[in-house]
């Protein structure tokens, strides 16, 4: 389970180091890979373990293919996926592209937020995002959906 919230420098190269909680689950359990992608809602990088990555794309491919919400999805978050390896410092290079897409320069906040996913933020966007967040509503989804 990727846990917590860290802010890491992003370095010239656009390198970005992993929490070294992360890193350890990482290396031990996915061989130090991450498949990265635009998140599709909000301004972020979304980064799978190769196993979350595996257990995702087998749901879409159970989904209708005829479905157009299906295909809008497929068509975004696959073409805009990334394969990434650590490097022996424990970090990842974010590419041009997704860094322009979640507005990241020199730094990013590394969020944990499940067993298989990592997001990958600008730091005022995600206080930005975090603000905005209705508790009530929130909780009352949640209720919801039995959880």
């Amino acid at each position: 389970m990727f846990r917590g919230r860290f802010i890491h420098a992003i370095d010239a190269k656009g390198r970005l180091s992993i929490p070294a909680r992360f890193r350890e689950t990482l290396i031990e359990r996915h061989a130090g890979r991450l498949i990265l992608t635009n998140d599709l809602l909000d301004k972020c990088i979304v980064a799978y373990t190769p196993a979350g990555w595996e257990e995702l794309e087998s749901k879409i491919q159970k989904a209708s293919s005829m479905d157009e919400g299906v295909k809008a999805f497929s068509r975004h978050f696959f073409s805009s996926a990334e394969d990434c390896a650590m490097d022996s410092q424990g970090r990842i290079l974010l590419s041009p592209r997704l860094r322009e897409y979640a507005g990241l320069t020199k730094e990013a906040l590394v969020a944990g937020v499940a067993n298989h996913k990592i997001e990958i933020w600008n730091p005022a966007l995600w206080e930005q995002t975090m603000a905005a967040i209705d508790p009530r509503a929130i909780t009352k989804r949640i209720a919801e959906l039995g959880i």
